[in-house]
């Protein structure tokens, strides 16, 4: 997979953006030629990813931003996230508890420990008034 293609949307910070999100990803996954499966993870997410970002991170912003990259390079998926809510890493103290049984666990951390697991790289930074957060995915027949 030699091509370059990137899809880049500001996403209205509302719960209901998410369905038009996954629509444009799936656009952009059969273009690019990705594995149902991946753009599956990829809306997967974004939705968790969203939602925790509209219920919590943004309450109180006065002008709510939301961007989302999705670029395929090379062998490589990226999807870059930012928003201007408050400061929050996803990838500390995200590791639910596995071995308990399900009605006796404390409720959620699961979305985000499922984004972790899925991504080869994970990185985050709040920078400049900014959360953003880079996942990336290798695309090479051997990591698929």
């Amino acid at each position: 997979m030699a091509m370059t293609d990137e899809l880049r949307v500001s996403v209205s910070p509302r719960l209901s953006a998410v369905r038009s999100l996954a629509q444009m990803v799936e656009e952009f996954g059969d273009a690019n030629e990705l594995p149902d499966q991946q753009i599956y993870m990829i809306n997967l997410a974004l939705d968790e990813l969203i939602t925790n970002t509209v219920s919590y991170g943004l309450r109180g912003v006065s002008r709510p931003k939301i961007e989302i990259t999705l670029q395929v390079s090379e062998n490589r998926l990226v999807l870059t996230m930012e928003d201007n809510g408050r400061p929050f890493d996803p990838t500390r103290n995200t590791n639910p508890d596995l071995s308990s049984p399900v009605d006796e666990r404390p409720v959620g951390g699961l979305g985000l420990h499922l984004i972790k697991t899925f991504a080869d790289r994970v990185d985050y930074e709040y920078s400049d008034g900014k959360n953003r957060l880079v996942m990336e995915h290798d695309l090479t027949p051997a990591a698929r």
